[in-house]
Protein backbone atom coordinates (compact mmCIF):
# COMPACT_ATOMS: atom_id res chain seq x y z
CA UNK A 1 0.00 0.00 0.00
CA UNK A 2 1.48 3.52 -0.71
CA UNK A 3 2.18 6.32 1.64
CA UNK A 4 -0.88 8.91 2.19
CA UNK A 5 -1.39 11.50 0.41
CA UNK A 6 -0.78 14.73 2.31
CA UNK A 7 -3.52 17.00 3.45
CA UNK A 8 -2.61 19.79 0.73
CA UNK A 9 -2.64 17.16 -2.09
CA UNK A 10 -5.88 16.16 -1.15
CA UNK A 11 -7.06 19.81 -0.82
CA UNK A 12 -6.36 20.02 -4.39
CA UNK A 13 -7.94 16.90 -5.66
CA UNK A 14 -11.17 17.93 -3.60
CA UNK A 15 -10.92 21.35 -5.28
CA UNK A 16 -10.58 19.53 -8.45
CA UNK A 17 -13.82 17.50 -8.46
CA UNK A 18 -16.24 19.98 -7.52
CA UNK A 19 -14.44 22.32 -10.43
CA UNK A 20 -15.01 19.41 -12.90
CA UNK A 21 -18.68 18.66 -11.79
CA UNK A 22 -19.08 23.00 -12.08
CA UNK A 23 -17.47 22.91 -15.64
CA UNK A 24 -19.71 19.53 -16.43
CA UNK A 25 -16.45 17.55 -17.26
CA UNK A 26 -16.70 13.98 -17.17
CA UNK A 27 -13.36 12.75 -18.31
CA UNK A 28 -11.62 15.41 -15.36
CA UNK A 29 -14.24 13.95 -12.79
CA UNK A 30 -13.93 10.44 -13.53
CA UNK A 31 -10.25 10.78 -13.54
CA UNK A 32 -10.61 11.40 -9.64
CA UNK A 33 -12.47 8.52 -8.95
CA UNK A 34 -10.81 5.08 -8.24
CA UNK A 35 -12.54 2.45 -10.31
CA UNK A 36 -14.03 0.79 -7.27
CA UNK A 37 -15.81 3.99 -5.53
CA UNK A 38 -18.74 3.64 -3.97
CA UNK A 39 -20.59 6.73 -3.54
CA UNK A 40 -23.61 7.21 -1.06
CA UNK A 41 -26.43 9.77 -1.19
CA UNK A 42 -28.57 9.98 1.99
CA UNK A 43 -32.05 10.11 1.73
CA UNK A 44 -32.88 13.62 0.40
CA UNK A 45 -36.12 15.63 -1.49
CA UNK A 46 -35.08 14.29 -4.77
CA UNK A 47 -34.29 10.57 -3.50
CA UNK A 48 -36.22 10.08 -0.61
CA UNK A 49 -34.76 6.73 -0.56
CA UNK A 50 -31.62 7.53 -1.31
CA UNK A 51 -28.88 5.82 -3.39
CA UNK A 52 -25.28 3.53 -3.63
CA UNK A 53 -23.36 4.16 -6.36
CA UNK A 54 -20.53 2.70 -7.91
CA UNK A 55 -18.75 4.05 -10.98
CA UNK A 56 -20.78 2.92 -14.29
CA UNK A 57 -24.18 4.26 -12.08
CA UNK A 58 -22.14 7.49 -11.48
CA UNK A 59 -21.07 8.16 -14.84
CA UNK A 60 -24.59 7.71 -16.35
CA UNK A 61 -26.12 9.55 -13.69
CA UNK A 62 -23.54 12.49 -14.30
CA UNK A 63 -24.50 11.97 -18.22
CA UNK A 64 -28.51 12.02 -17.56
CA UNK A 65 -27.77 14.71 -14.88
CA UNK A 66 -26.71 17.21 -18.06
CA UNK A 67 -30.32 16.87 -19.60
CA UNK A 68 -32.10 17.91 -16.29
CA UNK A 69 -29.29 21.07 -14.78
CA UNK A 70 -28.02 23.72 -17.46
CA UNK A 71 -25.46 24.69 -14.92
CA UNK A 72 -24.48 24.60 -11.73
CA UNK A 73 -21.98 26.12 -8.89
CA UNK A 74 -20.60 25.05 -5.57
CA UNK A 75 -19.90 27.81 -3.02
CA UNK A 76 -17.43 25.74 -0.81
CA UNK A 77 -18.24 27.04 2.72
CA UNK A 78 -15.26 24.48 4.63
CA UNK A 79 -13.07 21.75 3.44
CA UNK A 80 -11.32 20.04 6.07
CA UNK A 81 -8.55 17.55 4.81
CA UNK A 82 -6.54 14.86 6.54
CA UNK A 83 -4.03 12.20 4.91
CA UNK A 84 -7.21 10.07 4.52
CA UNK A 85 -10.67 11.97 4.53
CA UNK A 86 -11.36 15.08 3.41
CA UNK A 87 -14.81 16.98 4.56
CA UNK A 88 -16.55 19.44 3.00
CA UNK A 89 -19.24 21.65 3.40
CA UNK A 90 -21.38 23.92 0.70
CA UNK A 91 -23.96 25.92 -0.92
CA UNK A 92 -25.19 24.34 -4.42
CA UNK A 93 -26.99 26.24 -6.71
CA UNK A 94 -27.98 24.91 -10.57
CA UNK A 95 -29.64 26.58 -13.14
CA UNK A 96 -32.49 23.91 -13.87
CA UNK A 97 -33.29 22.73 -17.33
CA UNK A 98 -36.60 20.86 -16.93
CA UNK A 99 -39.55 21.83 -14.91
CA UNK A 100 -39.33 20.28 -10.85
CA UNK A 101 -42.07 20.74 -8.46
CA UNK A 102 -42.90 24.60 -8.34
CA UNK A 103 -39.86 25.83 -10.37
CA UNK A 104 -39.41 26.14 -13.91
CA UNK A 105 -36.51 26.26 -16.65
CA UNK A 106 -33.92 28.53 -15.88
CA UNK A 107 -34.89 28.79 -12.15
CA UNK A 108 -32.22 27.98 -9.74
CA UNK A 109 -32.56 25.06 -7.06
CA UNK A 110 -30.05 25.47 -3.68
CA UNK A 111 -29.38 23.01 -1.68
CA UNK A 112 -26.86 22.64 1.36
CA UNK A 113 -24.62 19.45 1.42
CA UNK A 114 -22.05 18.02 3.52
CA UNK A 115 -20.07 15.44 1.84
CA UNK A 116 -17.34 13.06 3.28
CA UNK A 117 -14.70 11.80 1.14
CA UNK A 118 -12.33 8.94 1.86
CA UNK A 119 -9.19 8.78 0.15
CA UNK A 120 -6.32 6.35 -1.11
CA UNK A 121 -3.55 6.82 -3.56
CA UNK A 122 -4.84 10.45 -4.68
CA UNK A 123 -8.37 9.13 -5.64
CA UNK A 124 -12.04 9.46 -4.23
CA UNK A 125 -12.70 5.44 -2.63
CA UNK A 126 -15.86 6.67 -0.75
CA UNK A 127 -17.97 9.66 -1.06
CA UNK A 128 -20.94 10.02 1.20
CA UNK A 129 -23.39 13.38 0.39
CA UNK A 130 -26.03 14.98 2.77
CA UNK A 131 -27.85 17.26 0.78
CA UNK A 132 -30.63 19.17 2.04
CA UNK A 133 -32.55 20.72 -0.63
CA UNK A 134 -34.47 24.13 -0.07
CA UNK A 135 -38.14 23.63 -1.30
CA UNK A 136 -38.82 23.29 -4.31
Amino acid sequence: MEAPMSQDSNRELILSYYKALEAGDGEALFAVYDPAVIQTEWPNQLKPKGDRRGLEKLKSDFERGKGVMRSQTYDIKTLICTDDYAAVEATWEGVIAVPLGKLQPGDVMTAHISTVFTLRDGKIVNQRNYDCFEPF
